[in-house]
């Protein structure tokens, strides 16, 4: 008996491994519980799934109209993270030891702030410093791989969501690390949107 009290236990400590799952575990048949968990959880994928189950379970509620915008704005960052040249996945997302400031940062990238994006990506550098004239904030090639693949993955994740700085940012990284093909791609991203890059740096690009 005690050990099947022990076994229960360690189930229910991993279902509360995450605030949103949480709420949804101990609440997920009330609307408050589930609109407390969208409003906490992360993930743009999980923030469609629970809007969808909101939408479904309460059509007629007076958030009905906010949780469908959340839904729209977190579609928006999930079609950006399903492409093949985003490298950046749902561990990027975890709130662990986060601060406060940086747990708000998460929040917005995932609804599909670009700017809030580039923010953490910056966060990843190993050396933060304030951004140059150019948009270039740092060189991540002192990062270990995998921090290094995590500010590149947000600088990706803003650019395609319309970041003109970001995306030029990116170009300046891969002419770094001997990319080219890559540099060029995301110059003429950044130009597209709008971008003009300084004319101090055309020795760059030779």
């Amino acid at each position: 008996m005690f050990k099947l009290f022990l076994t229960a236990l360690t189930c229910c400590a991993a279902l509360l491994s995450s605030p949103a799952q949480a709420l949804v575990a101990a609440d997920s048949g009330t609307e408050s519980g589930l609109r407390q968990a969208l409003q906490q959880t992360l993930w743009p994928a999980d923030i469609v799934r629970l809007a969808d189950d909101y939408l479904q379970r309460f059509p007629y509620s007076d958030s009905a109209a906010s949780v469908a915008q959340l839904r729209e704005q977190a579609s928006g960052a999930v079609q950006v993270l399903s492409r093949n040249d985003v490298r950046l996945f749902k561990s990027a997302f975890q709130s662990a030891n986060a601060t406060p400031a940086v747990l708000a940062e998460l929040r917005r990238a995932s609804l599909g702030d670009k700017n809030a994006a580039v923010r953490l990506a910056h966060l990843q550098l190993p050396k933060a410093g304030e951004a140059s004239s150019t948009g270039d904030a740092g060189d991540a090639s002192d990062a270990s791989p995998a921090t290094g693949n995590r500010y590149v993955g947000w600088l990706q994740f803003a650019a395609l969501l319309g970041n003109d700085a970001a995306s030029y940012e990116l170009a300046l990284h891969f002419r770094r690390q001997g990319q080219p093909l890559l540099a060029s791609q995301y110059e003429a991203r950044a130009v597209q949107l709008g971008y003009q890059p300084p004319r101090a740096l055309d020795h760059v690009r030779k």
